[in-house]
């Protein structure tokens, strides 16, 4: 009932319906202009690179869905093409850190985050790097902008989230991280869009990071447990009414800050109600997604992780 209640309350189906019919289609274009040219670059092997294609084009599909969807609460211009060479940026980084195994990669990422020289000594290194000064091009920051010591700082909960392969950590640890990791990827992500934000915007984003972290974790759910992972959702720390009223308490932070809930509210309810169907998926072929092609399937596709 409380997931119900919040359906019904939620604002901007329509404009969610008009996303997947028509600005979407913006991704797909904008990914084959500038990112798939440089998985086309750096990866030789064709397995590997269709899987890289398919993995980073889902994620690119779901992080542009929430991008756009702040650009419309927030009334900035939407970028395609920042909007997916930051979501695969982001994708590549979170599987380095988590399966690399190169003892001085964490260093070199926090010199790289910090303006220093990053010298990689693999392909998919080499492809970070190469997204990273694309994105440095389309959005060039000066050395005082915030955005460096806030990618500093992400990186540090990324190197604190290995910690969650303990199944031990206790519950306070684990959602510091999760609010970390989620909040602050968050407000990096939508620097792209708005790179000057205040202390409330950045406040209510991190907020929002934090719950959609959260679902995730509910939707990863068999294959955290499947792994060893330990999260907010293999400890039950929250249950569906619990994310709803959450979702219900952002709709009011939003109206306060940007004078709408339009279609944000309506994209977190959506993926909460997604979080039953998506438990019961299967947990087999991961790293291996299937290639798929249309807004849709690559919304709701399981996008998977790329390994070295």
């Amino acid at each position: 009932m409380a997931v119900l209640r919040c359906v019904v309350s939620a604002r901007g189906w329509g404009a969610l319906v008009r996303f997947l019919r028509t600005d979407s289609r913006q991704l797909v274009p904008a990914f084959d202009r500038t990112v798939l040219p440089l998985v086309e670059r750096t990866v030789h092997d064709g397995a590997q690179r269709r899987r890289i294609h398919a993995t980073l084009l889902g994620t690119s599909m779901k992080v542009g869905f929430a991008l756009w969807g702040y650009a419309s609460m927030a009334r900035v211009p939407f970028d395609a093409e920042l909007t997916v060479l930051g979501s695969s940026f982001t994708r590549l980084y979170d599987d380095l850190v988590d399966h690399g195994d190169r003892q001085d990669l964490d260093t070199d990422l926090a010199a790289l985050f910090a303006g220093a020289p990053f010298r990689p000594q693999t392909r998919l290194e080499e492809l970070l790097l190469l997204l990273h000064d694309a994105i440095a091009v389309r959005l060039p920051h000066p050395p005082d902008d915030p955005i460096r010591p806030l990618l500093r700082e992400l990186h540090t909960f990324q190197l604190r989230s290995r910690a969650q392969r303990d199944p031990g950590l206790p519950l306070p640890a684990v959602l510091e991280i999760t609010r970390g990791k989620g909040g602050l990827g968050m407000v990096a992500l939508l620097s792209l869009l708005r790179p000057g934000m205040s202390g409330e915007e950045r406040d209510v984003l991190i907020e929002l990071g934090y719950v959609f972290q959260l679902l995730d974790d509910l939707h990863d759910l068999p294959l955290d447990r499947a792994d060893g992972i330990t999260t907010s959702a293999t400890l039950n720390a929250f249950s569906l009414t619990d994310l709803a009223t959450r979702v219900q308490g952002l709709r009011s932070r939003f109206i306060a800050c940007y004078g709408t809930a339009r279609p944000l509210t309506a994209h977190l309810a959506l993926t909460l109600v997604g979080v039953p169907l998506t438990a019961r998926r299967r947990t087999g072929h991961r790293g291996r997604p299937r290639p798929r092609t249309g807004s849709l399937p690559l919304l709701f596709s399981r996008a998977g992780n790329i390994r070295p």
